[in-house]
């Protein structure tokens, strides 16, 4: 029996793409990269063709193909089959996140289009659906695990998974507000009450890469059950610190490995019935995590080089501890069920910056943070087989963070130039503080209240559904060095509303669809060129969607297509730049305008037998800023532009074979091709004419992947090569002040007033894995 996976199958786009300056190499590589792997995969392929029409092919099987099994997901809080949802999903199963070798957010991102995801040099996410959420403290996309919002740890490692779920566009109704771009929901393995397992892997590759993880499964008796999954994770990464020679001819102790990382973390899970009707389902995760913290790289020019050297005075670390419980009650009544779902996170947080990215030791950022979150849900589900289905339900959000930041200026800062009070001597300490200034010392608090309804309507071969929310949400901060405060409180009504078409078989669905979402406004710590807490208010999003699900030709092929139209009003924005009127480094968020997002998605699988199967996908996305947006930062007139963080086109593919050998053995392999198109930065804020850069937008990229193991009895051995052409790219590119007067970009001489700075992706590495299950 086949089953059913949701990946998909590639193709790429032949076309112009929309950048504007930047002439890069990757294009020419992403087609030699996409030729190569075609070479590598055509002897495979020649062999399975021979072996296909050597089958015999008189038997049932080969008459009746394979067999799709149901994917069932959880996007409207209830299970349902992914092919008869009204609205755009994309899913990997447990199994596929093994064979894809899904390690982390950017693995996701690249795996589907019109989704940009990567994990930030801080260890937070940036992430925009369809173009909709801002890279930065403006995510705009809901991360969950088992039903429960992460808000601090979303990029940690998660394992033992059943799926992973995709959900593209405003998901306003059913997951609230933080959630106006899709949601990202990591779904865990249940405790399984029947019989005792447990698998132990262990992955190792260069770099000292090494990741060793643990699942274990204990029945409890009757229908309780216990599930614990532990891991650790190091590397040492790819970028080294080239540690020059400082004024006074010394050296930093920083560590040349300055991308290294640790992690580690433990999940435990406990499930059972009280009574036939009720029942309990309570989980405890705890991670903690070593890490880099914002080591840029910087580009010199619009033209890149993709260094993998930068040049710190010390090692810039981000220590993060995340301690969370989450308790879900059900109870069954005879034609509904409730259920409620509690959940507590507490994460302390640590974060220092090489601001100034130079060996003297000038100018460093520390910023500390304490997150306490508390969520609530109460929801009323139907479970009666009839035509109408419901759901209605109550959440509350208890959000409080406790955050400072301090600019640090150091015994090292007179060497450039700094104003100090009292110049050091040259073979003073230079890692001393001279000065610190309260950059941000902050109480930040959010709270929503919401109450929603979602219900739909089948009448023979149609289906009317429609939803509303009433979000109440207040924020509050209060800047404790200068004990100025604000606070913002307003209620949002959102709506959504869908129309699907069934065949009579079952295998095709049309649907249309319109859905809402936003995102919660708050208060900067200072205002642009101004004294006080510089407000921005909440964004919002409506989405009108139509498509087609269908299964073809005996089942064998899976096709899933989409197009959308998004009216994107006042979009929220992170700027870091120079206060115009006082000269000093201003970090927030502010509403930059509205925007039209116009887009489509093609998924298409193929089971060609048993043995093969071909994926892919593609989306594209035309996103236009209204007429009349201006620049917050240079004045200019974004009329016409695409908005920042937005890829025009991507697209995925996959071959995956599988067949039995000798000796009770099962050979598997995977070749993978992922595409990102030219993407566009927040250089439009900053461009002007006669400035340091032009306009440039992040260059597209291919990235291909081969991966190959053998099972033999409880054994499982691997190969994976990531990245195999080497391609050279980022994710998050973006512009800078440039800080430490110059410093940042060329110490020592004449230097721009901005700099581009970006985080490296994973360059090739090859990963061994082994595998044992008990």
């Amino acid at each position: 029996m086949m089953k059913y996976v949701a990946e998909k199958w590639t193709s790429i786009r032949a076309g112009n793409f929309h950048d504007k300056t930047n002439v890069h190499a990757g294009s020419a590589c992403g087609l030699a990269a996409f030729a190569a792997a075609l070479v590598i995969a055509s002897p495979v392929l020649l062999v399975s063709s021979q072996a296909v029409m050597a089958q015999t092919e008189s038997t049932a099987e080969a008459q009746s193909g394979p067999i799709l099994e149901e994917v069932l997901v959880t996007a409207r809080k209830r299970e349902e089959n992914l092919l008869e949802i009204p609205e755009s999903i994309q899913t990997f199963s447990g199994e596929m996140v093994e064979q894809a070798n899904i390690n982390g957010l950017s693995d996701i991102g690249l795996l589907v289009p019109n989704l940009y995801l990567s994990r930030r040099t801080d260890g937070f996410p940036n992430v925009s659906i369809r173009g909709l959420g801002g890279f930065g403290n403006t995510q705009g996309t809901g991360f969950y695990l088992d039903g429960v919002q992460l808000f601090a740890d979303a990029s940690s490692r998660f394992g033992d998974l059943e799926r992973i779920e995709v959900l593209k566009g405003p998901q306003g109704i059913l997951y609230g507000g933080a959630n106006i771009g899709g949601a990202v929901k990591f779904v865990s393995k249940r405790p399984d009450p029947e019989a005792f397992s447990s698998t132990i892997k262990t992955r190792a590759g260069e770099d000292h890469y090494y990741d060793v993880d643990a699942r274990v499964n204990i029945p409890l008796g009757n229908t309780w059950a216990v599930r614990v999954f532990g891991f650790y994770s190091a590397d040492d990464g790819y970028y080294t610190n080239r540690r020059s020679p400082r004024a006074n001819g010394g050296l930093s102790t920083a560590d040349d490995d300055v991308s290294e990382y640790d992690e580690y973390g433990i999940r435990v899970a406990v499930a059972g019935d009280i009574t036939e009707r009720f029942n309990v389902y309570a989980t405890f995760r705890w991670n903690e995590l070593d890490g880099p913290n914002n080591v840029w790289l910087q580009e010199l020019s619009g033209n890149f080089e993709y260094g993998d050297e930068v040049d710190f005075s010390f090692s810039p670390r981000h220590d993060r501890e995340t301690f969370a419980a989450t308790l879900e009650l059900a109870y069954d009544f005879d034609w509904f069920t409730i259920t409620s779902l509690t959940s507590y996170t507490d994460t302390d947080s640590d974060r220092d910056t090489d601001l100034d990215a130079n060996p003297e030791f000038i100018l460093d950022i520390f910023r500390p943070q304490r997150l306490d979150v508390i969520t609530q849900e109460l929801r009323f589900t139907s479970t009666h087989a009839g035509p109408w289905q419901w759901q209605v339900g109550g959440y509350l959000l208890e959000y409080r963070r406790k955050f400072d930041s301090d600019l640090l200026f150091r015994g090292g800062a007179g060497f450039l130039g700094f104003p100090l009070p009292v110049p050091p001597p040259l073979d003073a300490t230079e890692s001393a503080v001279f000065l610190a200034d309260p950059l941000e010392h902050s109480h930040r608090e959010r709270e929503q209240y919401a109450g929603y309804a979602n219900s739909s309507y089948r009448w023979r071969n149609f289906e009317i559904a429609g939803g509303l929310r009433v979000d109440r949400w207040e924020a509050e901060r209060t800047n404790r060095a200068t004990g100025e405060a604000g606070r913002q409180v307003l209620t949002e009504l959102l709506g959504r509303a869908s129309l699907a078409w069934y065949s009579g078989d079952e295998r095709h669905m049309l649907y249309v669809n319109a859905a809402q979402g936003f995102e919660p406004g708050d208060f900067n710590l200072s205002g642009f060129a101004a004294g006080g807490l510089l407000d921005f208010g909440a964004e919002h999003a409506t989405q009108y969607e139509i498509g087609y699900k269908g299964r073809l030709f005996d089942d064998r092929v899976v096709v899933t297509l989409a197009g959308f139209l998004i009216d994107y009003r006042d979009r929220q924005f992170e700027l870091q730049t120079t206060d115009p009127v006082t000269g000093a480094f201003v970090e927030g968020i502010i509403n930059v305008g509205d925007s039209e997002n116009l887009g489509v998605e093609l998924d298409i699988t193929y089971y060609f037998d048993d043995h093969w199967t071909l994926n892919g996908s593609l989306g594209y996305i035309d996103a236009e800023w209204d007429s009349g947006v201006i620049s917050p930062v240079n004045g200019a007139d974004l009329s016409g532009t695409t908005p920042p963080n937005t890829a025009d086109f991507g697209a995925t593919g996959s071959i995956q074979f599988n067949t039995e050998l000798q000796h009770e053995m099962r050979l598997n392999s995977r070749l993978q091709v992922r595409h990102k198109g030219s993407a566009t930065t927040n250089a439009q804020f900053f461009d002007a004419p006669g400035d340091d850069y032009p306009f440039w937008n992040n260059p597209e990229f291919v990235v291909v992947d081969l991966g190959a193991w053998i099972e033999w009895r409880n054994w499982e051995i691997g190969l994976h090569v990531e990245n195999i052409f080497d391609e050279d790219y980022y994710i998050d590119a973006q512009e800078l002040p440039n800080f430490a007067g110059g410093a940042l970009v060329n110490p020592g001489g004449v230097s721009p007033g901005a700099a581009i700075v970006g985080t490296l992706e994973q360059p090739r590495r090859v990963v061994g894995s082994i595998q044992y299950q008990f």
